[in-house]
This record gives structure tokens, C-alpha cells and sequence, in this order.
């Protein structure tokens, strides 16, 4: 019998992919666009402009600089548990609720 990559308490990244989009729609988020070639994910979050991205693989940083209102890249490549998964989007929510806070205070 074989072992399942990553073990059997982990999701395959595709899963894992899932299961983060769905709690960040949980916590209202809504798909603004998917990558047609990567299969990237974009995520607004409720009430602004910021989003953030869920994809299997990491950001260029020219795409970095175009794209300020991505505050939160979660690369999910390799399996996962579902703690690991809630883990990422409880840190992409910080981040959001930081750039939240920075764009709310006066100049």
C-alpha cells in the first residue's frame, strides 16, 4: 500500500487552494479575477480595494510593484493540513486588516 504524498492528515494543493477560498469567502470575500494562464485566484476583500491572491506559485516582483492592492499572496504548491490552510488565511486577514488600518490613518 502506498503512503499519500505529504501524509494522510494533508490536502493536496488543489484542495488546499479550495479550502482557502472558501474561508475567505466565508469571512466575505469575493473573486474578482482568476489568472487565465496560472490559475490564480483574486480575492477583494469586503469594503475596499485591497485583495488577496491564492495561487501555486509565487509573485514576480514586477508584478509586485503593478499590482499594490494584492496585500496577501498565499502560494499553496505542496500538500497541506487544513490547520496549515487556516493558518495562511488567518495571517492573508491580518495583513488585510493592517493595510486597512494604514489606509484609514491621516497624512
Amino acid at each position: 500500500m502506498r503512503r499519500r504524498l505529504g501524509g494522510p492528515d494533508r490536502l493536496t494543493p488543489r484542495a488546499a487552494r479550495a479550502l482557502a477560498c472558501d474561508l475567505l469567502v466565508g469571512h466575505g470575500f469575493a473573486p474578482v479575477a482568476e489568472g487565465a494562464r496560472s490559475g490564480s485566484l483574486y480575492l477583494r476583500a469586503p469594503g475596499g480595494p485591497h485583495q488577496v491572491r491564492i495561487a501555486d506559485h509565487a509573485r514576480t516582483p514586477k508584478r509586485r510593484q503593478q499590482y499594490p492592492q494584492v496585500v496577501a499572496s498565499l502560494v499553496i504548491a505542496d500538500p497541506l493540513s487544513e490547520a496549515a490552510v487556516r493558518e495562511r488565511v488567518a495571517s492573508a486577514l491580518r495583513a488585510v486588516a493592517a493595510a486597512e488600518r494604514v489606509e484609514d490613518q491621516p497624512v
